[in-house]
């Protein structure tokens, strides 16, 4: 018994802690897969026409978000945690996750001896209104050669367009915070597809290349 008392703290440790990292690592990668299935749906996106490029709705991109949240539903992507400001020690709620997807397109006219892109459009989901875009904004990125993490940045193919996808997700330990070295914490992912197909990027009249007709709100981002 004595040898039992003293072994016990040590194989508690040793126990929780692989629970807590083999938790840990199962979510980092079931957002790594999440991400990349937003990138690549929302690259596959669009409705034919035998006369016209394929186009895009904001009914369709909701549906990508829509799937994405779906997928997540085993950590809670679409759920959230209750927060309380350590200034003010109001108590609120917040949501788990920001999904961002952006529409990386060449700057008109192109010049292929200078080439420069920009973000045309973006589109949010997920109630976490404290995680911004990490590769700029639709404001902010109007001139740039290249998007995503530094020495890994991806450009568009000529005349097309790149879906490039945020994931950043509050992680809770599984068991105790601060029971191990895992703390409460942001995980951030991105993924980044080509477009397929040849794609309708001009739109109706005052868009930025997406249709509405079916009258959806728009899945906008915060800062617009």
């Amino acid at each position: 018994m004595v040898e039992f008392a003293v072994s016990l703290p040590f194989f508690l440790t040793l126990t929780i802690g692989g629970v807590e990292l083999a938790n840990y690592a199962s979510v980092v990668m079931q957002l790594n897969q999440i991400t990349l299935h937003t990138a690549d749906s929302a690259a596959r996106i669009g409705s034919n026409t035998p006369t016209s490029n394929k186009t895009i709705s904001e009914a369709q991109i909701k549906d990508v978000f829509e799937g994405s949240l779906r997928e997540g539903d085993r950590i809670a992507l679409g759920g959230s945690y209750s927060y309380v400001d350590p200034v003010t020690g109001v108590p609120s709620i917040r949501g788990n996750t920001r999904i961002i997807l952006s529409s990386f397109e060449e700057v008109s006219p192109f010049n292929a001896a200078t080439p420069r892109y920009r973000i045309r459009w973006q589109r949010c989901s997920g109630t976490n209104n404290i995680y911004t875009s990490n590769y700029g904004t639709k404001a902010t990125s109007t001139s740039v050669t290249g998007i995503g993490p530094a020495g890994r940045q991806v450009t568009p193919p000529p005349g097309g367009a790149v879906m490039l996808v945020e994931l950043q997700y509050y992680f809770k330990p599984l068991i105790v915070n601060g029971f191990t070295r895992l703390t409460d914490q942001t995980i951030s992912q991105v993924a980044s597809m080509v477009v397929r197909e040849n794609r309708d990027l001009v739109g109706p009249t005052g868009s930025d290349g997406i249709y509405n007709a079916e009258n959806v709100t728009p899945a906008s981002c915060p800062w617009g």
